[in-house]
């Protein structure tokens, strides 16, 4: 659904501190505070916070996004899960005045499965580490869906089921990353991408060569407006997604010569960040990052 719904459209100066609006099955809350400094409480602009309460659909999860905007000022938040009372997103205006609109749209609605508890399609067991069972880490999936993602994971929990006849298999994952797999995979009908698990996910994505996750992913970091291009580069060549790098080239990059010129840069200046005592960033970067943008001591663009 790509239909911005109007959740407000008011003066930042109006006397009102709390506005109600309806969206899809319920209402959104928009709460407006002062921001002052410290040692003069002087206003130096506003904080901007929204909320989600459901009406008609409770219990019901759906994927949103929100968009504020104030003067030249815009914010786009993404990908957020919203289920009954929900924190939807916020923005700082760092102004008095002037004239503030957010809207809002639902880009997926979804249906929950309790993970918890078998049903008939869903009999085989995941759990991770043995000393963490007690704490309820239990998760029981089907198998056939899991296949349709597809990856080298899912591959092996069906050859266990098939070939060994075993329902239950315990995987050295930490406790995050089991539950943010299971979210995005198994625990809706549809699979998802959340923007606030999404880096570790596309980790996940790769390690197991989940594909088609891993093109969810790349749609996902082609429509959020919370990277910058060079971050979204650096991840289309991280993570191989061609679609993304052509896509950010075209927009942003000039020439083929321009755009080997500033990945360049983009990587030397990224892996000196992370290792300030290198004194060789190529020692920290991966060969085949290196070889792919054509980078060496002997072999540095300058542009």
């Amino acid at each position: 659904m790509d239909i911005w719904i109007p959740i407000l459209s008011d003066r930042l100066e109006s006397p009102n501190f709390e506005f109600k609006s309806k969206f899809i099955g319920g209402e959104c809350v928009i709460q407006k505070d002062y921001v002052e400094e410290a040692e003069t409480n002087k206003q130096l602009g506003w904080m901007i916070h929204v909320y989600f309460r459901p009406e008609a659909f409770e219990d019901r999860p759906f994927i949103a996004d929100i968009a504020f905007r104030c003067g030249t000022k815009r914010r786009e938040v993404m990908s957020v899960l919203i289920k009954n009372d929900s924190f939807f997103g916020y923005m700082r205006v760092n102004q008095i005045q002037g004239r503030l609109i957010i809207a809002a749209r639902i880009r997926k609605m979804l249906c929950e499965l309790d993970l918890s508890k078998p049903s008939g399609s869903r009999q085989f067991i995941v759990q991770n580490f043995e000393d963490q069972v007690k704490e309820g880490l239990i998760f029981y999936v089907n198998l056939a869906k899991l296949g349709l993602v597809g990856g080298d994971l899912f591959k092996k929990w069906q050859t266990l089921e098939d070939v060994q006849s075993l329902s239950t298999t315990t995987e050295l994952m930490e406790n995050k990353m089991i539950e943010i797999l299971m979210e995005a995979t198994a625990k809706y009908d549809d699979l998802i991408i959340l923007r606030h698990s999404f880096h570790r996910l596309i980790q996940l994505a790769q390690k197991y060569r989940m594909h088609k996750l891993m093109r969810l992913a790349e749609e996902y970091l082609s429509d959020t407006k919370l990277m910058s291009w060079d971050e979204k580069i650096l991840l289309a060549l991280q993570y191989r997604m061609s679609p993304l790098y052509v896509q950010v080239q075209r927009k942003h990059l000039l020439s083929p010569w321009n755009i080997l010129c500033r990945i360049q840069r983009l990587y030397l200046s990224n892996y000196a960040r992370q290792n300030e005592n290198s004194s060789n960033p190529y020692e920290i970067i991966h060969k085949n990052l290196i070889q792919m943008v054509m980078m060496s001591d002997e072999n540095i663009c300058i542009g």
